[in-house]
């Protein structure tokens, strides 16, 4: 289930359109909230309405190639579809659902006990394969994360499930002061893929 219209117009933005603070939550319901990864990739963040966030990641920064996803509550994935050329990939989308509302979904917060976990099971729909899987989220201890020059505080998220070729393990990060999470690494049989998100900043 690895997450990985699209927001186009933001990546296109000229550096003297970037805002020069640190983003806030409220950057969200505007131009959206980009994050530089590994050095070669964009994600963008922007809210869809409340509880529902749209993340486009563009593989080497182009806005038509990358894969979208959207977030219940910022952090569990609901959908899940490729971009090619500026085109939906066929037989890309992946659509999940949870047991409880999505605005029922549980989030942590700075005062959330390391190792509180919520177990779900998902039901899922791969361009007309059903099927569910358990997702296990299990919440790390707090940490202060950098991205350039703006510091938050972050909440490392163990999310384990199990697909045909085995258990797969992400860690997101989860910013709670934007609402916001990402997907910092995935392990899985046979390897790891590990993603650097740098700096951010807020478009307009």
């Amino acid at each position: 289930m690895s997450r990985l219209p699209a927001l186009v117009a933001s990546l296109m933005l000229p550096l003297p359109l970037w805002a020069e603070t640190c983003p806030v939550a409220a950057d969200l319901t505007t131009g959206g909230i980009a994050f530089d990864v590994n050095g070669i990739d964009i994600e963008i963040f922007r809210q869809k309405r409340p509880g529902l966030i749209e993340s486009f990641y563009a593989y080497e920064g182009d806005p038509e190639n990358g894969t979208r996803a959207m977030l219940a509550q910022g952090l569990y994935v609901l959908e899940l579809v490729d971009l090619e050329n500026g085109d939906i990939t066929p037989d890309s989308r992946g659509v999940y659902s949870f047991p409880v509302a999505p605005s029922q979904l549980p989030l942590p917060d700075l005062e959330t006990s390391p190792g509180t976990e919520w177990t779900f099971t998902v039901a899922h729909n791969f361009s007309g394969d059903l099927g569910s899987e358990t997702q296990v989220y299990t919440v790390m201890p707090k940490e202060e994360k950098s991205y350039g020059d703006c510091a938050y505080p972050m909440i490392p998220i163990q999310m384990r499930y199990t697909t045909d070729t085995g258990e797969e393990i992400e860690m997101l990060h989860f910013l709670p002061d934007l609402g916001i999470s990402y997907l910092a690494s995935v392990a899985y049989d046979g390897g790891e893929d590990i993603y650097d998100y740098q700096t951010i900043r807020a478009l307009k």
